[in-house]
């Protein structure tokens, strides 16, 4: 099946008192769009639409790069990826940056749950509530979430720290200076 990406989108009635809903689509995406209506206008079966907002092909890019950086440092702290693994700079890297979390109040004893729930969650204090101690918990929310600002923010979070391990190479040059670092 083929896929478009529409600007807008339009509501109207027909003679049935059916709602028809237009899309308006523009530039390279129209040859898709129209591939898209020849497969489909012909077809007796029903269609199942699936609509959802467009991510630029900027921030798919930016988290090929980000992987690729934090593989580098993962090589580079431990000399393989197995004894400290592309994941693990992740969750550092998720802290270090401090862009995208929130705070939420627990119970001590939910603390291997938020844990697995969230990349990296941190105590930060201990509060009494209706006599009962409640722990505060700050947790990141991972880069899948982040729109491309977010996503910038950690890519050079990442590539100012793998300037403190002395790690350089021409992919990590050539992602400084597209991130002015």
């Amino acid at each position: 099946m083929s896929k478009f990406i529409a600007e807008k989108c339009y509501r109207m009635i027909n003679e049935n008192n059916d709602l028809v809903v237009c899309y308006v689509v523009h530039g390279d995406n129209k040859r898709s769009a129209l591939l898209a209506l020849e497969e489909t206008q012909n077809s007796e079966k029903k269609l199942e639409v699936d609509v959802k907002p467009h991510k630029s092909q900027r921030s798919l890019e930016q988290n090929r790069l980000l992987w690729a950086l934090l593989g580098k440092m993962a090589f580079a702290m431990s000399g393989n990826k197995r004894k400290v693994t592309t994941e693990e700079c992740y969750c550092i890297m998720l802290e270090e940056a401090n862009v995208a979390y929130d705070y939420l109040l627990a119970l001590p004893e939910a603390e291997p749950m938020l844990k697995k729930t969230f990349r990296v969650v941190r105590k930060i204090d201990e509060r009494e509530v209706n006599g009962k101690t409640l722990n505060m918990y700050q947790y990141f929310i991972g880069s899948s979430k982040f729109n491309t600002q977010e996503m910038t923010e950690l890519i050079e979070a990442t590539l100012d720290k793998l300037a403190e391990l002395g790690i350089v190479d021409s992919e990590i040059e050539i992602a400084r200076k597209e991130y002015g670092r």
